[in-house]
């Protein structure tokens, strides 16, 4: 399923013409470079984007518009790929088959996201002081959930130590001291910077044909001049010795998370196989840790691993009894030495390769995962399918296991040492 892509200016729309879904889907995505000045106000803009616009200045007049288009949807994104910060706007709408035929909703969809964007509701030229308290309160609340949440708050700290000094370990929300600072003053200025910034990069999902859509883009939006900001992503292996720390927390239990570095990004030849690795070593039930660490030795509550290809990180995360830390830890760099050596038995192979599979396939079900899919692969300047990413991943054999496993080294290890007594924690 290869996308039709069209050039507006200098901005790029990327249509997967399909009728297989009765939704259709329309997104607009931004990606700058993520910067500790920028990335809170960068959140916040986007969060406030989406209050209201000139035409419907309240966020229930803008549901009632929503409403009356058959229940669109339209939500924000706010992620991290590599060291870049990508936000954006995106509307999950009812197909065009089914309110009439035509290009459907589509044109009205075009329209509202343009006016989210560059119309959004203001008073005397400012962000409506009420919607910014209440993004500002919304914000606050996501930092303090994270910090809350003891399995997100070990590995984000892990991922500061093993890649501190660089953008990939910066917050997307920011520090909560610094939100009071941030008044519709500067985040209107910052709004009209970022605008002079970005290059947005369409996708549309559905059965109308790509030069209409390219027609109504034009029709809604600005002319696009400005180049986008080139992509960025420090890939390197690790180097020295680990970095450490740890940190106590009234929990019951310990949280560990073992953060590695690779020089193998997506578009590295060995990135399938540092996929398949990803599933033997955590990334599945089937998987070393999940089988031997948690089920056969009993040592932890949970224990996974999960791969970042844009920066070449790999985590290994586990929930512990804080007496058991250390033989847990023995025990995950003792599964990865396994892999390294290539002692992976054909079930645990057969197993990740069927669970990939499986997540490839549900790419063809998800608009939305078609589009980040396809997004991933422009950043990086590839023109692969999902079909041929799919087709190169059933083709990694042990060996490329093996060699892949050779690219990377441990980095950091972070332990959140729990002081109470007990066994469980809420997550």
């Amino acid at each position: 399923m290869r996308p039709v892509v069209q050039k507006i200016g200098t901005a790029k729309l990327f249509c997967i013409p399909t009728d297989r879904f009765k939704s259709e889907y329309f997104s607009l995505r931004f990606t700058v470079p993520l910067r500790t000045e920028t990335a809170q106000k960068n959140a916040l803009t986007t969060a406030v984007l989406g209050r209201g616009t000139k035409h419907f200045p309240t966020k229930l007049a803008l549901n009632r518009h929503l409403d009356e288009l058959y229940s669109t949807a339209i939500s924000t994104r706010n992620q991290r790929l590599g060291d870049m910060q990508c936000i954006g706007l995106a509307a999950d709408f009812l197909g065009a088959r089914y309110v009439g035929g035509g290009d459907g909703l589509l044109p009205q969809i075009v329209s509202i996201m343009a006016e989210l964007l560059y119309a959004p509701a203001m008073q005397d030229g400012l962000f409506c002081d009420e919607y910014l308290e209440s993004e500002k309160n919304n914000l606050r609340d996501a930092i303090r959930a994270a910090i809350n949440n003891p399995r997100s708050y070990a590995l984000s700290k892990c991922r500061k130590l093993l890649c501190g000094g660089e953008p990939y370990a910066l917050s997307l929300f920011g520090e909560e001291e610094t939100i009071d600072g941030i008044t519709a003053t500067t985040l209107t200025e910052r709004y009209h910077a970022l605008l002079g910034e970005i290059v947005p990069t369409f996708f549309y999902v559905g059965n109308t044909d790509p030069f209409k859509v390219a027609a109504l883009i034009k029709a809604s939006f600005p002319a696009f001049e400005t180049l986008p900001s080139p992509y960025a992503a420090t890939v390197k292996r690790g180097e020295g010795a680990p970095a450490l720390a740890t940190e106590e927390m009234p929990l019951c239990q310990g949280k560990l998370s073992i953060g590695f570095r690779s020089d193998v990004s997506l578009g590295h030849r060995l990135a399938p196989a540092m996929l398949l690795l990803n599933e033997i070593f955590g990334g599945s039930p089937a998987s070393k840790l999940f089988l031997n660490v948690r089920e056969r030795r009993s040592l932890c509550y949970h224990c996974s691993s999960s791969v970042d290809l844009y920066k070449g990180v790999l985590f290994a995360n586990a929930g512990m009894t804080p007496e058991n830390r250390t033989l847990t830890e023995e025990a995950i760099l003792q599964e990865f030495a396994a892999i390294a050596k290539g002692n992976i038995s054909q079930t645990e192979f057969e197993a990740a390769h069927r669970s990939l599979e499986y997540s490839y396939r549900q790419v063809f079900d998800n608009p939305a995962a078609l589009s980040d899919f396809y997004a991933g692969r422009d950043l990086i300047g590839s023109s692969d399918t999902v079909e041929n990413f799919r087709d190169a991943v059933s083709r990694v054999m042990r060996e490329d296991v093996v060699e892949a496993s050779e690219h990377i080294r441990q980095g950091a290890t972070f332990f959140l040492k729990g002081t109470l007594d007990g066994e469980e924690d809420e997550e």
